[in-house]
């Protein structure tokens, strides 16, 4: 390791050491507390801890300074081609200024590395469309470690403005993703379908269905409470691409399921489905025909529910009535 990459590691370190710091380091996935709330409050639990870090490969390294509202990336490696390592996720609100409703929203960063240089990509998850005000989010930076100096590569104005009004890519994006409640007849679980494409013309690639026949008004931590519910996504295309699949799977903490490893290797094929649930209060994963014990199920479905496109736009679903139709950056 050179000098720059030791010095770089030593700022990372010297970033931990103050009051309310704490340091990720491995791969895996890290919550820490929300003081701007969570999408869906109950099933985030009374410690609000709905924001997130993912870090991809044991390269990487996050100093979280939560007292100054700072994160840090730090990544020595060198990198063939451009390469996913890690992930910022901040959940807060807005006010609708369509509605007038105040509605969840995520700000989502993936931070990746090519050679030794860092890019940063950013977009907001929300279950409705349209421009929101009154954003409510906590003011972090983003901090990458770049040779011997450090980089800013958001600040909080900045994940504010993503927030409040969508890029022109944004706005292309929301125009291509379709959201189609699917609910008939009085149903109240939610039942998503979602499409790529302009209107009549777009492509159905996935359909998602929360269901809860016990609980009451079909509410999701009542649900959850119960140990009663089954979350099914189901691939209606094949052109659904592996490495996003796979990622998935690391995010919800579904890829080491032995069950699972199909979808590791290939990932969807059309048709097929992954279904998680409890029954009884033991959790299961079905896949293929087969359905396994597993003791996560709960975990991974709350994770996907609050931190997903397609998860936010089923709780919301859920919540309402009569849910508005959805449309976002489906990411």
């Amino acid at each position: 390791m050179n000098k720059k990459n030791i010095f770089s590691l030593l700022v990372l370190a010297g970033a931990c050491v103050t009051a309310g710091a704490a340091d990720f380091t491995g791969r895996g996935v890290f919550n820490f507390k929300s003081d701007s709330g969570c999408p869906f409050s109950a099933l985030a639990g009374p410690a609000n801890e709905c924001n997130r870090l993912a870090l991809d490969d044991a390269d990487t390294r996050a100093a979280l300074d939560s007292a100054a509202h700072t994160i840090r990336f730090a990544n020595p490696r060198i990198y063939g081609e451009k390469t996913i390592v890690g992930d910022v996720l901040l959940q807060g609100s807005g006010q609708s200024r369509n509605s007038g409703q105040r509605v969840p929203l995520t700000f989502h960063a993936l931070l990746s590395r090519s050679g030794n240089e860092w890019s940063v990509s950013s977009h907001a998850h929300s279950p409705i469309g349209g421009e929101f005000s009154d954003i409510k989010i906590d003011p972090y930076q983003v901090v990458v470690i770049q040779g011997s100096a450090e980089r800013v590569v958001f600040t909080p104005t900045q994940i504010g403005e993503t927030l409040s009004k969508p890029s022109i890519a944004a706005r292309l994006a929301n125009e291509i993703v379709q959201v189609q409640d699917n609910r008939t007849g009085g149903a109240t679980d939610a039942d998503i379908t979602v499409g790529l494409g302009l209107s009549r013309a777009s492509k159905s690639v996935a359909r998602a269905r929360f269901r809860a026949p016990s609980a009451k008004g079909g509410e999701l931590s009542e649900a959850m409470r119960q140990g009663n519910w089954s979350l099914e996504l189901q691939a209606l295309s094949g052109q659904i691409p592996r490495q996003v699949v796979q990622r998935d799977l690391f995010l919800y903490g579904l890829e080491s399921q032995s069950l699972l490893q199909p979808l590791v290797q290939r990932g969807f094929r059309k048709n097929e489905k992954l279904v998680l649930g409890a029954a009884g209060g033991k959790g299961y994963v079905r896949y293929d025909g087969q359905q396994r014990e597993f003791a996560g199920a709960d975990a991974s479905a709350r994770a996907f529910l609050q931190d997903s496109f397609i998860g936010l736009v089923l709780g919301w679903q859920q919540q309402q009535p009569q849910p508005p139709v959805a449309k976002a950056d489906g990411r």
